[in-house]
């Protein structure tokens, strides 16, 4: 659909010039393709990578199984060390497994302890 550009009236697809007031108009642009739509802004789609092989991820999981080791490769691995992303991946699955474990074996440590105290400390009743 084209307007005239000097009074603004809505000409037909094969116009040439604008019945109204005689202006020339301009040919119509082509029409964009469906079958490729272009979005402004658009990022481009990453390919899926295709992760790790069966025994780069069991070396990995063997080396996070060093207790120390494992925990500092881990650390390593999750913020930047490895071109990999499958690696990256599974070292941030690591870590955060590691943190959850740490924090429940902290907070479970704790209510033994207090638990031990108050079995351990006499009762400050009097029968």
């Amino acid at each position: 659909m084209r307007y005239c550009k000097n009074c603004g009236l809505l000409q037909a697809p094969d116009a040439v010039q604008c019945p109204q007031c005689g202006a020339v108009l301009p040919p119509e642009p082509p029409a964009p393709s469906p079958a490729a739509p272009h979005y402004e802004g658009a990022h481009p789609v990453e390919q899926p990578d295709e992760g790790l092989s069966f025994g780069a991820t069991l070396g990995a999981l063997l080396l996070f199984a060093i207790p120390v080791a494992g925990f500092i490769l881990s650390l390593v691995w999750s913020f930047g060390a490895t071109r990999n992303p499958a690696r990256r991946t599974l070292a941030q699955a690591y870590l955060v497994r590691t943190l959850i474990v740490a924090v429940l074996f902290a907070m479970l440590t704790l209510v033994f302890a207090i638990t031990a105290y108050l079995m351990v400390t006499p009762a400050r009743f009097y029968y």
